[in-house]
């Protein structure tokens, strides 16, 4: 699927029916981004002859696009009505509102593009300039802003802590309604699924006194998704149905495309794979047009489950290296930089607030402050008295801590070098039991080859060199010895290698060890091998590194990703053996990370075997490694 967004061709709507439980439902995907403004405002925003009017008209043209979820529109419109405020802004009277309006269709254009750090740029320079006593509406939009990209990042406890602030604080009903719903969307993301549920069922009770048409659609696809963990899937599919239907209707494209997705995923859920696939793929086609990268990245997530359950890893392995492209290019656009530094501005200006706070109600104490100002100075006369001494004493206090910090400091790094020396005398303990296990093996080779095989080859070169006159006889105690002799140097090499590894697969192994760490853990792991056959073929040594390779990954990610979900693909291509290695847990940044012992030890045993590693993760974000190998 390729998309062409700078070409101007023709608008292909193109139907095509899925027949899902006896029940045709119908999909749409589209060339363009349907055109949901009319023809009209733009004429309008030529003729304009006041900044008024054409900001007015950019504002509106904007509200139409956030409605139909056109990403790219909603950003470039917010950019034009940004840069036609600040170009004039000595010649509007309204400067300060329409700045703020900007900065908000920024910021929802940036979040729907997965930019939460664009995002919050954008709301917390619009809370800077919306006072709340002169701009509140725009003061809590700006903040139910904030608190969502909060809720997108997964700092929950900080984007509840918003929510319920602007609940308790507006008195504007629309935003109520939707700081309600956000609550609601936190413990849905938190796994609250009876919390959740109960919220969103509210909100709707609360939609049929205030109407919101695209509120109510958002609360039934969370809904229906909460229906789809309790498994009830036929409810579910009827919650999306309706959404889409509606949605389309209305043009809210957004929500027209979240809800064929959920649906493609009841589908793969009831098994109907098929269906599920040209659902998701219809679904895809639109999330590229529209550069929606975070449903992009969802959608290839089940377009590769499903291949994994149809066994066509292959192609599973491709949608991975997609998945992965994508969620680069979705950090790449990030300005993490500039986010940081507004947040400390939001912060100096959060304290700010508290601190004028402070002094209004230092202010009403003042009366009574100077009231009292008369007798307490009798009483400092006296205190000045006593704090002389007091302020000797302490002197005399401090210098003797002082003293006894110097001499804790000394008394630590004593200690902190027989630590040291004890841990080198561990060192040196564990090298020299080592060493004395490898001279106990070698002293036992070295009878088993002196006493028997020795034996054996000192009695048939006697045998040789004898004179004796019955040649039949002694050929045949000769070979006697040397098969014997064979023999006992088989057993000897056979006690050097693993039977483990000489008896069995290396499908067979892993799938063996696999198995055990899911029965005493809660993580799931899959293993796909592809072609099984072909991999089972490995002979050692490479069988024996592969499978330690495997070990120290799993290892790692049990001990510190806290992930709940791993999957390992294991694919042979001609001469290249290919180890995907992948996680859902708390990532890490890979560019400063340490590395550990772990990662070492592979790296040395994929030196030896001619093999390279790479590592893509991020924090929050899970973590993949591949590694290839090549092979003759």
């Amino acid at each position: 699927m390729m998309r062409n967004r700078h070409l101007y061709i023709f608008i292909i709507l193109i139907s095509f029916s899925v027949n899902a439980q006896e029940k045709k439902d119908w999909y749409s995907f589209f060339g363009e981004i349907p055109n949901t403004v009319d023809k009209h405002y733009y004429q309008d925003l030529k003729t304009a002859k006041t900044l008024l009017e054409k900001v007015k008209i950019i504002d509106t043209i904007s509200k139409i696009h956030i409605q139909a979820g056109n990403t790219d529109s909603i950003v470039h419109y917010g950019s034009l009505l940004q840069n036609k405020i600040l170009a004039e802004a000595n010649k509007f009277p309204e400067y300060d509102l329409y700045l703020s309006k900007s900065y908000n269709i920024l910021g929802k254009g940036k979040l729907q593009k997965g930019l939460y750090d664009d995002a919050m740029k954008h709301h917390l320079d619009g809370i800077a300039i919306s006072h709340v006593s002169e701009m509140s509406t725009m003061y809590y939009t700006h903040q139910l802003g904030l608190g969502t990209v909060y809720l997108y990042q997964k700092e929950y406890d900080t984007a509840v802590s918003i929510f319920e602030t602007i609940a308790k604080n507006t008195q504007d009903n629309e935003i109520l309604i939707l700081a309600k719903k956000s609550s609601a969307d936190v413990f849905f993301a938190e796994k609250d699924i009876t919390k959740a549920k109960s919220n969103y069922l509210e909100v709707l009770n609360g939609l049929r006194i205030y109407e919101n048409n695209k509120i109510r659609l958002e609360t039934q696809l969370k809904l229906g998704r909460i229906d789809i963990l309790e498994d009830d899937l036929s409810h579910a599919l009827q919650y999306f149905r309706s959404v889409k239907e509606i949605a389309l209707q209305n043009k809210f494209y957004d929500l027209y495309i979240d809800a064929v997705i959920q649906m493609g995923i009841v589908y793969y859920n009831q098994g109907h794979l098929q269906d599920a696939e040209i659902v998701l793929s219809s679904a895809y086609v639109n999330t590229v047009q529209w550069n929606k990268l975070e449903l992009q990245r969802d959608v290839i997530m089940v377009l590769r489950n499903i291949k994994v359950a149809e066994k066509d890893y292959e192609n599973a392995y491709n949608l991975m290296t997609q998945y992965l492209s994508i969620s680069n290019q979705i950090l790449k656009n990030q300005n993490k930089e500039i986010v940081k530094d507004m947040e400390i501005k939001y912060q100096t200006l959060q304290k700010e607030k508290e601190i004028l706070s402070l002094k209004e109600e230092q202010l009403h104490k003042e009366s009574e402050i100077k009231r009292q100002r008369t007798i307490k100075k009798a009483f400092l006369i006296g205190f000045l008295v006593i704090l002389i001494p007091v302020i000797a004493l302490l002197f005399l206090y401090f210098q003797k801590l002082k003293t006894q910090i110097a001499l804790n400091k000394s008394q630590k790094e004593v200690n902190s070098q027989k630590v040291y020396g004890l841990m080198k005398d561990q060192e040196l303990n564990l090298v020299k039991a080592t060493m004395d296990g490898q001279n106990k093996e070698r002293k036992r080779l070295a009878r088993e080859l002196h006493d028997s095989i020795g034996g054996n080859l000192a009695s048939i070169k006697l045998q040789l060199s004898s004179n004796t006159s019955n040649n039949e006889n002694i050929q045949t105690k000769i070979l006697n010895q040397i098969d014997e002799t064979y023999h006992q140097v088989r057993d000897l090499s056979h006690n050097l290698a693993s039977k483990k590894f000489q008896n069995n697969g290396i499908s067979t192994l892993i799938k063996e060890y696999v198995n055990n760490i899911e029965q005493g853990s809660n993580q799931k792991i899959s293993f796909n091998p592809h072609p099984e056959e072909k991999i089972n073929e490995i002979e050692n040594p490479l069988k024996e590194e592969l499978f330690k390779i495997i070990q120290e990954l799993l290892t790692n990610t049990l001990k510190h990703a806290k992930a709940d979900q791993i999957d390992i693909y294991l694919n042979q291509y001609q001469t290249i053996l290919q180890l995907l290695f992948e996680d859902n847990g708390i990532g890490f940044n890979s560019e400063k990370i340490a590395e550990g012992i772990g990662f070492k030890n592979i790296k040395n045993r994929l030196h030896s075997l001619s093999g390279n590693m790479v590592i893509d993760s991020a924090i929050d974000r899970g973590t993949v490694i591949n590694i290839e190998i090549p092979v003759s």
